[in-house]
């Protein structure tokens, strides 16, 4: 995976349609893609301040909700897709992340739009733990609106 800060708030990783990812219809199935947002968000932690030594730490960051719109199938090839991850809310002790999957070399397909939702815990007592000044500052660096997704 190829990581790249670009000059919006938005962190960028560069990733391969691996042959597993594909279902029997062709296309990369729905579970590889939750994949390819957990593998991108944990390569971009570091540069967003969290875990920036590989280290356990005093909290952790739990996922407590995703909401995903699959835009357009992405299939088996060998040109590498690019997973775009920014943070578009934060609150007390949590932080929402905004996601697009398009093509790398930036051709203008979109083929997913996502947000998660993560609280932070301590990790003694698993009970919320606010974000401290520094914890926000990281977050703040990486702010944009969140992704607009179809309603149910």
């Amino acid at each position: 995976m190829n990581q790249q800060l670009p000059r919006t708030g938005r962190g960028r990783v560069v990733m391969p349609v691996r042959w597993s990812d594909v279902d029997l219809f062709g296309h990369v199935n729905n579970a590889a893609y939750l994949r390819y947002l957990d593998d991108a968000r944990f390569t971009l932690f570091p540069s967003m301040g969290v875990d920036e030594d590989g280290a356990l730490t005093a909290s952790m960051l739990v996922v407590v909700k995703h909401e995903i719109d699959y835009l357009a199938p992405l299939t088996f090839t060998p040109a590498p897709f690019a997973v775009e991850v920014w943070v578009s809310r934060i609150g007390r002790s949590s932080v929402d992340f905004g996601y697009e999957i398009v093509d790398a070399d930036d051709t203008g397909t979109a083929y997913l739009r996502a947000r998660s939702r993560m609280v932070q815990l301590d990790k003694d007592t698993h009970l919320s733990r606010a974000f401290t000044p520094d914890e926000r500052a990281a977050y703040e660096t990486f702010l944009e609106d969140a992704p607009t997704l179809h309603p149910w």
